[in-house]
């Protein structure tokens, strides 16, 4: 299953867990192929990935087109799990995807956050 968070830091979350299909696919691929279109600089994304048990056949045809397409798109690509396998796709997957990308423990969810955050102009304070 994928879900998506849309993040108050401006970017988006997308928790990643159990084995996916490619209807998982086709439910949230649109919502961040829509995200991409809407963004005047590139989308930063966080990955969780909790529980993630891989992908069936048509899921991974699915996701390696995904990459292809978007390939340089993305700006900061932030991954967030718990295994050395999980750490070890992150690093095939950066050469598709043409954006810097960095595997983070689960537990490090602030400073995955911190680093997806850096270089990024601050949004003025809401008038009090």
């Amino acid at each position: 299953m994928i879900t998506i968070e849309h993040d108050r830091d401006n970017y988006l979350v997308c928790r990643v867990s159990g084995r996916l299909t490619e209807a998982d696919y086709e439910a949230a691929v649109p919502e961040i192929e829509n995200e991409l279109l809407l963004r005047d600089d590139s989308l930063r994304l966080m990955i969780v990935l909790e529980d993630f048990r891989g992908w069936d056949i048509a899921a991974l045809w699915e996701d390696l087109k995904f990459d292809v397409r978007h390939a340089g798109d993305f700006g900061r690509i932030a991954v967030l799990g718990d295994s050395k396998l999980e750490k070890w796709g992150t690093t095939l997957s950066k050469p598709f995807l043409g954006s810097e990308m960095r595997y983070f423990d689960l537990k490090a969810r602030a400073a995955a956050r911190a680093w997806l955050s850096e270089g990024r102009a601050q949004q003025p304070a809401a008038p009090s």
